[in-house]
C-alpha cells in the first residue's frame, strides 16, 4: 500500500489500473500482461478503499474518449491534499498529547479509529516512546457488548441483540445497524438505525443482554448520515431533563455525582448538598442512587424519586429487614 501511495503521488497526470497493476511492488510479481486477473484487481480496489478509509484523497479521473471505462480511469492523489494544510500546525507539546490520547484506547473499544488517527500523527512527526512514560494508559469500555459491536461498525454490518426495557419483564430482540459508540450521562450508549422499525434509536449497552451477534448482512452507508446531529440531540436531552439530589458530604455520591452536576450549591443545603444533575435515564439515575444507600436521595422529580424508593424497598425484602431503607426519608 505504501508503494501503491508513493506511485499514485509521483504521478501527476494519474496511472490506469494496468499500469499501477504491473509496475507496483506487490502487484508486478502476479501481473501477466494481456491476462485479466480477479483476484488482483480486488486486491487492488481494496487496498485503494483502505487507503482512502485512511484519509488520503485518491482522484479516479474517467477518459474523455471512455467516460465509465473502469479500465481506462486514471488515478492519481494530488499532494496539496495529502499534506498538511497550512492553516494547521501543532506544537510538539500538542502532537505528544494527542499521541497519549490515541494510545489511550485499548483494544476492542475504538481501535480501528485510534490506529487511524495514530497513523495521522506519526505522519507528522510524533516519536513519542511509550516505554519512556513508565506506563501506558489503557481506556477501555466495561460493556462486553462493545467489542463486537465496534467491530461491526468498522465493517458495516448489521448486529442482532436482546434489550432489556425497564417496564418489560422480558428482553426484545433487535435487529439494528450500529452507527456510533459514544459515551453520555457517565454510560456508553448506541446509535442505531432499528431496520424493524425503521428509525433511529438509541441503546444503552448496559441493557443489552446475551451476546451480540453480528450478521453477513452489510447496511447502506448512508444511514450513517446524521449520526452526529444524533449526538448532539442526546446532549441536549440530557440538559433538559433534569434531577434533583441530595449527596452526604465528603461521600462516595458526592465524589461521583457533583462532577455531573450543575455548578453551584444551594445556600441553605450543605449537608446534605444539593445537586442539579441532567440525565438520560431516570431509571438508570435510579439504579445508580439506590447503589449509594444513604449517602444520597432523590428530591426531584416524583419519577426519580418514586423509582429510587422501590427499589430501596425491594432490597429491604430480599434481605427480610424490618427497618426503613436508607434513602427513605421525608424531605
Amino acid at each position: 500500500m505504501f508503494s501503491l501511495v508513493l506511485a499514485l503521488v509521483a504521478s501527476p497526470y494519474g496511472l490506469t489500473k494496468r499500469e499501477l497493476l504491473s509496475s507496483v511492488y506487490g502487484y508486478s510479481g502476479r501481473f501477466r500482461h494481456g491476462v485479466i486477473d480477479p483476484t488482483l484487481e480486488r486486491q487492488f480496489e481494496r487496498d485503494k478503499e483502505q487507503i482512502r478509509s485512511l484519509g488520503i484523497p485518491v482522484e479516479a479521473i474517467d477518459a474523455p474518449e471512455e467516460p465509465g471505462n473502469n479500465q481506462l480511469t486514471r488515478y492519481r492523489i494530488r499532494k496539496e491534499l495529502l499534506q498538511q494544510p497550512e492553516s494547521v500546525r501543532f506544537s510538539a507539546r500538542e502532537l505528544t498529547l494527542l499521541r497519549l490520547a490515541s494510545l489511550a484506547w485499548a483494544e476492542g473499544s475504538l481501535s480501528a479509529e485510534s490506529r487511524r488517527a495514530t497513523m495521522k500523527l506519526e505522519s507528522l512527526g510524533v516519536g513519542l516512546e511509550v516505554q519512556h512514560l513508565g506506563i501506558a494508559p489503557s481506556i477501555s469500555i466495561p460493556e462486553r457488548a462493545a467489542p463486537p459491536l465496534q467491530r461491526a461498525i468498522d465493517e458495516s454490518r448489521t448486529v442482532r441483540f436482546e434489550y432489556r426495557l425497564p417496564s418489560r419483564d422480558a428482553p426484545l430482540e433487535r435487529y439494528v445497524a450500529p452507527l456510533r459508540l459514544h459515551r453520555a450521562d457517565g454510560r456508553w450508549h448506541l446509535i442505531g438505525h432499528d431496520l424493524d422499525r425503521e428509525a433511529r434509536r438509541v441503546f444503552l449497552l448496559s441493557r443489552i443482554t446475551g451476546e451480540v451477534r453480528m450478521t453477513a448482512e452489510r447496511f447502506d452507508a448512508a444511514l450513517r448520515d446524521g449520526v452526529e446531529a444524533a449526538v448532539v440531540e442526546l446532549e441536549e436531552l440530557r440538559d433538559t431533563r433534569r434531577a434533583t439530589v441530595d449527596v452526604r458530604d465528603g461521600s462516595v455520591a458526592q465524589a461521583r455525582l457533583e462532577q455531573r452536576a450543575r455548578p453551584g450549591r444551594s445556600s441553605e443545603h450543605r449537608d446534605p448538598l444539593r445537586l442539579d444533575l441532567g440525565t438520560l435515564d431516570y431509571a438508570e439515575l435510579a439504579d445508580e442512587l439506590a447503589g449509594y444507600g444513604a449517602e444520597a436521595a432523590a428530591v426531584a422529580p416524583g419519577e426519580l424519586r418514586a423509582g429510587v424508593i422501590e427499589r430501596l424497598r425491594l432490597v429491604k425484602r430480599q434481605h427480610g429487614q424490618a427497618s426503613d431503607a436508607p434513602g427513605e426519608r421525608d424531605g
